[in-house]
């Protein structure tokens, strides 16, 4: 009886890396153990932070008495509420804003872990099931900003802070008017792009990307690290009477990045919620109604409240799909 020739499998070609699947752009997982202390990591952070607002600021100078040299310096903010230095004002808040808080992100990522956009969650493993999650979950989260906004109008403080608080609401408004001056569709784009595209890619990255990541690595507790860069992210946008319903947005958007793994649905929800205050503001100009009241949402308490009801299943829903098909993913790429 002839003896049977042993089956040898098929040698793979030279060029194995055809065969080898790989990731549109690498992720760094949650609880990565740092490549350097957190303590020192920490100070790094702080660091950073400092050198962008002070390039942030020598940036924003330099930008101002480029497009208007004819104002000086201790009349620049007076001059920039003026809405004919409108576009001034819009290129000093993009360099600004980019030098403030992309930067120093994009920085402690490359110098804390190699990998900066690995490390702040730039990846593509995203689903249309998120997407559209994402989109209903941001339109929710309006209605529930609403309702803790009037909530903050309510809780009684001293006279003399209602007064400053009141000031500072006041300057914030005429900045918005100063930027936000549309007056046809390509006014509407442009500040589509600087108001609402643009904050929310380096707010988003600097915010979740970057500190967020940082506290759930350092304190190994989602929460923690959410609530924390919440309360910060209401914070350093200096309005009291907008805290609760920015830190409400601020848990939301933490929940979406710590389950979803990609700061693009973050963007796309920071966007979104950036795009129908500029797009009611567009409305308001073109009726000749930009006022003060443009700026705030009021809706009645009943839509709030199934408001919050539908975000929170929403919110679930978003958790099921993304673990669901990020363990998809992984088992895939084995």
């Amino acid at each position: 009886m002839e003896e049977q020739e042993e089956y040898l499998p098929p040698l793979p070609p030279e060029n194995v890396e055809e065969f080898v699947p790989t990731e549109p752009i690498e992720t760094i997982p949650f609880y990565e153990p740092a490549p350097i202390h957190y303590f020192s990591q920490f100070g790094l952070l702080l660091a950073l932070i400092g050198v962008g607002i002070v390039v942030g600021s020598v940036a924003t100078i330099v930008v101002v008495k480029t497009m208007m040299p004819h104002v000086s310096v201790f009349d620049m903010t007076k001059a920039l509420l003026d809405p004919a230095n409108a576009n001034a004002m819009k290129v000093m808040q993009l360099v600004s804003t980019i030098l403030m808080f992309f930067l120093p992100a994009f920085l402690f990522g490359l110098i804390a872990y190699k990998k900066p956009f690995a490390y702040l969650g730039f990846n593509i493993n995203i689903s249309w099931q998120q997407i559209g999650l994402v989109v209903l979950i941001a339109w929710m989260a309006l209605f529930v900003g609403s309702a803790l906004g009037d909530l903050n109008e309510r809780i009684p403080i001293p006279k003399h802070w209602q007064q400053k608080f009141r000031q500072a609401e006041d300057e914030y408004a005429e900045q918005v008017f100063a930027i936000a001056k549309m007056t046809n569709a390509k006014d509407y784009l442009i500040a589509l792009c600087m108001i609402a595209l643009i904050p929310a890619v380096v707010e988003e990255t600097f915010f979740r990307g970057m500190m967020q990541r940082f506290f759930g690595d350092w304190f190994r507790n989602p929460w923690v690290a959410i609530i924390l860069t919440s309360i910060i992210f209401s914070a350093i946008h200096m309005s009291y009477y907008g805290f609760l319903a920015r830190a409400m947005l601020g848990i939301v958007l933490g929940l979406l990045y710590y389950y979803g793994k990609s700061i693009w649905l973050n963007i796309l929800a920071h966007f979104l919620n950036n795009a129908v205050a500029v797009t009611y503001l567009y409305m308001s100009s073109l009726k000749g109604k930009l006022t003060k009241d443009a700026l705030e949402d009021h809706f009645p308490i009943w839509i709030c409240l199934l408001g919050m009801v539908l975000l929170a299943g929403f919110l679930y829903q978003f958790k099921k799909e993304s673990v669901a098909f990020l363990a998809n993913k992984e088992f895939q790429n084995i």
